[in-house]
């Protein structure tokens, strides 16, 4: 996500859409707001909004065990105002779990089952197949014909990180109890879902597995008191708004993400120094069980301090960032967590979002390849890289859907990671042109983009957008594209619009400072790739 070697290529000329002061002004303000999150030891610790998915569970869960509550009313109040939500999936959910429309409706089952397998990539459609008919179930839908157990019903050993393990034992034994199965893969599930010890803690943060585990252990015998006491657990993290949240807390991205964003638009050293030393003292992730099946990482870094389950996107931006600030200095963690990047690398060249041997991703391979960019050593391994990048991209241009539900998040990791190639890579530098052309074609009316092409444009697409236009020869879209995210700019600082992560995909949830950090970003990359008229003179193109 960092700035591209600045070397490689020469600048681009201020636009004449928007002035240099107001740029400037516009990205010291924001600097100020997200600065002013970071706390004394580093870290930025952002706070997960509610969700519907998992507030939809919570309701159905104290209705099953007859919990009845003042948390239970504010959790009923919340489903309630979403029954309208212009997201298609939340509606569905939150009319399912409040009964508002009779909780066989084939209409609704079919828009919501269309909506998650439509937006998620194709190799794991089968597994959200299988989610989104437990999900039902538990909500008091009749299973479709089609509904089976995962893997057919063997017990489970394909490589999987450990929160799929722990969804697909979840869905398992759900699935398993409402067609009335039991066989070794149930007793295996059953045996996975107590591993994470849900009667006393909301395992590795993650609300949504929490709640399905609940679900699935309800429906057996002799685990009445762990689902009591798990509850209570849960309601412990309800929030103002009576919703639950995806997770609880994304410590590590939030730092990671916001300390590149912060470093690349000029901010305090002394701040950027301390929100790296958060980072190494978190390397490795929390000594938790592991529950993966496959060869997990290992010396990466997790997205929180309470998560044991190093991934690449998290490494990889941990890594950029501490290069960015001191690589001597973070030699140590710089290299161990380059190896643990490595070995993570799949024989088609691609990088997995978990765990060794499951399927290489676009959005993740980039993001390896701009973490090993600055190192000679990991030169075979980016070109591999990146021939698998140039593989995967589509006739359009652009990418599968990745960990974002914005279209341009992968192509503006994807035309970085471009950036690192050598001067005779001719198949990568078609890719990154490809990139920019569809990136300039589908920039809206008003300058900006949305998630996909046709949306309305939001902030963090056009941050997105921006990212890649910076690295194109012409200056009039930066222009356009600047003008429309500087008007969105809110009194605080701050901006604000949809969010765009998606998990499990595709289901979104919001950091509100993950908007920020993007946008951020983008005005990092604009500071550094358009020659402002009133600095010293540089080359143009």
């Amino acid at each position: 996500m960092k700035i591209a070697d600045l070397a490689r290529s020469t600048l681009l000329a201020w636009p004449e859409e928007v002035s240099p002061d107001e740029v400037r002004q516009a990205t010291s303000r924001l600097v100020s707001y997200v600065s002013g999150r970071v706390d004394a030891d580093g870290a930025i610790r952002e706070e997960c909004e509610s969700r519907v998915l998992e507030s939809a569970l919570a309701l159905s869960l104290m209705t099953r065990t007859g919990a009845h509550s003042p948390a239970r009313d504010r959790l009923l109040t919340f489903l309630r105002g979403h029954q309208e939500s212009p997201d298609r999936l939340d509606r569905v959910l939150a009319s399912l779990s409040v009964g508002r429309e009779t909780a066989g409706d084939a209409e609704l089952v079919g828009r919501l089952t269309a909506g998650v397998l439509g937006s998620a990539p194709g190799f794991i459609s089968a597994r959200r197949r299988m989610m989104v008919y437990a999900v039902l179930s538990v909500l008091g839908c009749p299973l479709p014909a089609d509904a089976e157990l995962p893997g057919g019903g063997e017990v489970p050993t394909d490589p999987l990180h450990s929160w799929a393990a722990v969804q697909e034992a979840s869905i398992t034994l759900i699935l398993a109890t409402a067609t009335g199965v039991s066989n070794k893969a149930s007793e295996a599930a059953l045996d996975t879902l107590l591993a994470t010890d849900p009667a006393t803690t909301v395992w590795e943060g993650y609300v949504l597995m929490h709640v399905l585990v609940l679900h699935a252990l309800a429906s057996v015998p002799g685990h009445e008191e762990t689902v009591r006491r798990g509850l209570e657990t849960l309601l412990r993290h309800q929030r103002a708004d009576g919703g639950f949240p995806f997770v609880l807390e994304l410590h590590n991205w939030c730092t990671a993400t916001g300390g590149l964003a912060l470093c690349a638009a000029g901010a305090e050293p002394e701040l950027l120094r301390r929100m790296a030393g958060m980072l190494t003292a978190h390397q490795g992730g929390a000594p938790l069980r592991s529950l993966s099946r496959g060869a997990t990482l290992t010396g990466g870094w997790s997205i929180s301090p309470v998560v044991a389950q190093n991934d690449v996107d998290d490494t990889s931006c941990a890594l950029e960032f501490l290069q960015a600030i001191d690589p001597v200095a973070h030699g140590a963690a710089v290299r161990r967590g380059l190896d643990a990047l490595l070995v993570a690398q799949g024989a088609d060249g691609g990088f997995p979002t978990y765990v060794a041997g499951a399927s290489s991703e676009p959005c993740m391979t980039a993001a390896a390849v701009c973490a090993l960019a600055p190192h000679p050593f990991t030169a075979p391994a980016r070109e591999r890289a990146l021939a698998f990048l140039a593989d995967s991209q589509l006739a359009d241009g652009g990418f599968e859907p990745g960990w974002s539900r914005s279209r341009l998040h992968t192509l503006f990791r994807a035309r970085l990671a471009a950036s690192t190639a050598g001067p005779d890579d001719l198949r990568t530098a078609a890719m990154a042109e490809r990139i920019e052309r569809t990136v300039r074609e589908t920039q809206n009316a008003d300058g900006g983009w949305g998630m996909q092409p046709g949306d309305p444009s939001d902030d963090i697409s056009t941050a997105y957008g921006l990212i890649v236009l910076c690295y194109g020869d012409d200056p009039q879209p930066v222009g356009r594209a600047l003008s429309w995210l500087l008007a969105q700019q809110k009194a605080d600082g701050g901006f604000g619009g949809p969010p765009d992560m998606v998990g499990p995909r595709p289901f979104s949830y919001h950091f509100p400072l993950l908007t920020d950090i993007p946008v951020l970003l983008a005005l990092g990359h604009v500071r550094s790739r358009v020659l402002d008229p009133s600095a010293a003179p540089q080359e143009v193109q």
